[in-house]
Parts: structure tokens; sequence; C-alpha cells
């Protein structure tokens, strides 16, 4: 083995994150463009995707600032929030290995390291 080889620990784990929760006047974005006309919270749900989120004419529009407020509007938009994580896989367990190989600048998706062997914990489906 004349190559010069290096060793690194990786890491895995999964973070829940989600932002303050944002009020949500029903009746105020019945009056809004277009106009919400559901009655339910998946009808909200569907609502908000198809017209708030993502959807920069939304809070823009002057009426829907008028009706709702400019901040309001905004903040209802999720375009900018504070977020917590509330959940943290690495506070109940390890997922962890060990990787021998070369660095390598074409392996961007896997660190920038090309792994010639692990002990990556494999999952047998």
């Amino acid at each position: 083995m004349s190559e010069k080889l290096y060793v690194r620990k990786v890491e895995r784990y999964t973070q829940w994150e989600a932002s303050t929760p944002v009020v949500v006047d029903v009746e105020k974005l019945r009056k809004c463009e277009p106009p919400y006309e559901g009655n339910s919270p998946e009808e909200l749900l569907e609502y908000l995707q198809e017209n708030v989120y993502n959807n920069y004419d939304w809070y823009e529009n002057d009426t829907n600032k008028e009706v709702y407020g400019e901040d309001d509007a905004f903040n209802l938009s999720l375009e900018e929030f504070d977020s917590e994580v509330y959940s943290d896989t690495r506070e109940k367990f390890e997922d962890s290995w060990i990787e021998v190989g070369v660095p390598n600048e074409e392996y961007r998706k896997v660190g920038r390291f090309e792994s010639k062997a692990d002990n990556m914990p494999r999952n047998d489906w």
C-alpha cells in the first residue's frame, strides 16, 4: 500500500425544526384575493399552499395588505421566521462510522472524500 490514506469519522443525524406558530385569521382571508372559501383545516392548508406560500404576489397585493395587515400578511407567508429545533436524533443515539480513503474534490456529495473502506451500518432490507 503505497498510496497515502486518511481516516475520518462520519455522523448521520436528523433534526426537526419548526417556526413559531402564526395565527391565521380565517375571516380576513375570506376578504382577500383570492378569497378563502373553505371550512376545514385541509381546505385551509390547500388555500395557503396554492395562494400564500411561495407566492410573493399574494402578500404584495394591496387588497390583501389592507385586509390582512401588511405585517400579518408577510408573517403568514412564512418567508422569514424564527425557528427552534424540537427533536434531534443525536440526543437518543449515535449513528456514526469510520471511513478510510482520500480527499477528492470530485466527491462533493460525500464531503469531498473518496472512501475506499468503511464500517457504516448497512440495513439489510
